[in-house]
């Protein structure tokens, strides 16, 4: 597996990257995207290296990276769905509203750091808030035509709610995921949590506990590396997500990328090309 930051080009528009990402990612088996703030935003993608010539003529740069230590944060939030997961969060790619958020704390510390006038040494302090998202390819379709089948026998008030939405999951390509947001304070991680759609998303807060141990000990570590795996039990609310809703959790409006050019905000992964 490579790491590669994300790096946006100055042609980036929302709709076309959604459009092409989709594609690409029912092409990928299993990735894991990472997005932090410091003293920028930072949106990253681990994965195999064979699939980087997938992103060539997108809107986009793939550019090898080395992470630093964000998995050391000290609590962090795990989110699975309120509802089954046949039931869709968005029908068509969206923004994700987290960059927004990121990048007012990318641009809180660095008006901290021109104010003291320091150099500082980074540590993972200067980490707020991080989003992990492990996907693993897995067909789901003959489940989510069980639960669509059950709930249209019975006339429910799920079906009448739901049922269109859940018939366009069930012909997309289906990804078992794992959402972790990860954060050094209560209050970073509660904005944080913010981004994501209440109605649809659910979350339990826990404690990175073995962080002065082996990295591979620590908790939050196992969690975002483990392989993605549905429970045999109470499995119903597990995250499994479609490409278009993979998307919705990976790409920045288009407008926060031209407020970078302008000056006012780092709504941005890195140095526009």
């Amino acid at each position: 597996m490579s790491t590669y930051q994300i790096i946006f080009q100055q042609g980036y528009e929302f709709i076309t990257a959604s459009k092409m990402l989709e594609l690409i990612m029912q092409r990928i088996q299993e990735f894991i995207f990472i997005l932090y703030a410091k003293d920028k935003v930072y949106s990253i993608i681990i994965m195999d290296d064979r699939y980087k010539d997938l992103f060539n003529n997108m809107q986009i740069t793939l550019q090898e990276f080395e992470l630093p230590d964000i998995f050391s944060l000290p609590i962090y939030a795990r989110l699975r769905f309120k509802q089954h997961y046949a039931i869709p969060f968005c029908l068509q790619a969206e923004p994700f509203p987290l960059y927004k958020v990121l990048a007012d704390y990318a641009y809180s510390s660095n008006n901290n750091k021109d104010n003291n006038n320091n150099n500082t040494p980074t540590t993972t302090t200067t980490i707020p808030l991080a989003f992990f998202m492990h996907a693993y390819q897995r067909n789901e379709r003959s489940s989510i035509a069980s639960y669509l089948r059950k709930h249209d026998m019975r006339r429910t008030s799920i079906y009448y709610a739901y049922g269109d939405h859940i018939r366009q999951k069930l012909q997309l390509t289906h990804y078992h995921a794992t959402l972790l947001l990860a954060s050094n304070s209560k209050q970073a991680l509660m904005k944080g949590l913010s981004a994501f759609k209440a109605s649809y998303f659910t979350y339990s807060i826990n404690s990175n506990n073995h962080r002065h141990e082996l990295l591979k000990k620590q908790r939050l570590y196992k969690h975002i590396f483990a392989k993605p795996k549905k429970p045999w039990f109470s499995n119903q609310r597990y995250t499994v997500l479609s490409q278009v809703e993979l998307v919705s959790l990976m790409l920045p409006d288009s407008l926060m990328l031209r407020l970078m050019i302008d000056g006012i905000r780092p709504y941005t992964t890195g140095v526009m090309l």
